[in-house]
């Protein structure tokens, strides 16, 4: 939300959406019930989520656990895991003529 709102405003649309959620009305029969335009109902829907998502998260999962990763200077585009167990990493830009040389060479040979 740009415009600074009215916080007794907000706060009174964030506890109606909450007792929609909580209520098995359609949006209809709950604004009808309470004299809220339908139309407001939705834009302030809108504008709280839009205003939530905006928000970084401040919650903190006691369950989260945290692993050490290591990334490579220079990433591979595509990795290719072979029938035969090999690994073919192919970089960004490589010509299809010379992966499919190296493919053609993974192909087993009749002897």
């Amino acid at each position: 939300m740009a415009k600074s709102r009215d916080k007794v405003k907000q706060r009174r649309w964030e506890r109606l959406l909450r007792e929609k959620q909580s209520s098995r009305q359609s949006v209809a029969a709950f604004c009808r019930a309470r004299r809220v335009p339908v139309h407001q109902f939705y834009w302030w829907q809108r504008q709280l989520r839009s205003c939530k998502s905006a928000q970084p998260s401040t919650e903190f999962r006691k369950d989260a656990t945290f692993v050490s990763v290591r990334v490579p200077l220079h990433a591979p585009t595509i990795e290719l895991v072979h029938p035969s167990g090999c690994v073919i990493r192919v970089a960004a830009g490589v010509d299809a003529r010379s992966l499919r040389n190296v493919l053609a060479a993974l192909q087993p040979t009749e002897e």
